[in-house]
């Protein structure tokens, strides 16, 4: 079982780039090595749209995905597939994937044990599903419409206009739904909401692009960093 270091971070929905650009300083050297980041949890939608065999996509986002090829080979890297980045292994050759198929995962932080997951698995409605389901297929990505570009091309001008900040009234709800489907004595540990928000053993991760906040390890507790 993989052990969740102190210093860990965890960034998730980024959302790049449409709404941040302080991804970069997170992960800059400097920010590295003076906040001794010993493991990087990229927990989904760290790109506003991004899959294998898009040579546009790939051009479009190619800034953060050298960055995030070249960070220092000792710090180890897991990103969690979220809803708008998906089928990455040949994008991110040597960092663990996770796509939703494997999530969630569970690690190891001190005597706890983490389940740790994007967050769009469980309490989603049939047209989700079948939606999340449609768009992940590797077979469909490849072949579907014969003017793909022009389609992807189009989702990115909607993306642009997204709102994607705003509170979630009946969360706690929502949440206890979503702990049914894991074991009670585990923390868990999931993004996707943009909420940002701690309640007993469910962490909720902020969104950066709304919250300006990661998560970070700190003697063995989960706290909120402000960036």
């Amino acid at each position: 079982m993989i052990k969740i270091e102190d210093r860990a971070i965890f960034i998730a929905d980024v959302h790049y780039p449409h709404h941040e650009e302080k991804i970069f300083e997170l992960l800059s050297v400097t920010f590295l090595e003076q906040n001794r980041v010993t493991q990087i949890f990229f927990l989904g939608d760290i790109f506003d749209i991004l899959f294998e065999n898009s040579s546009y996509l790939l051009d479009y986002n190619n800034r953060l995905i050298e960055v995030i090829n070249n960070i220092d080979k000792d710090i180890d890297i897991f990103y969690f597939e979220g809803n708008h980045d998906f089928n990455l292994r040949n994008i991110f050759p040597k960092i663990h994937i996770f796509s939703i198929e494997n999530q969630p995962q569970k690690m190891r932080l001190k005597d706890k044990i983490v389940s740790i997951s994007h967050g769009d698995k469980y309490e989603m409605s049939l047209g989700y599903r079948v939606y999340s389901k449609f768009i992940r297929n590797r077979t469909i990505i490849r072949y579907f419409i014969p003017f793909k570009e022009r389609v992807i091309k189009n989702q990115i001008t909607l993306l642009k206009r997204k709102k994607i900040c705003k509170k979630i009234e009946d969360f706690n709800q929502i949440i206890d739904r979503i702990l049914s489907h894991y074991p009670k004595s585990n923390l868990i540990l999931e993004a996707h909401y943009h909420q940002g928000i701690i309640l007993d053993n469910y962490v909720s991760l902020p969104s950066l692009a709304c919250q300006d906040k990661i998560g970070i390890v700190d003697n063995g507790e989960i706290l909120f960093m402000k960036i």
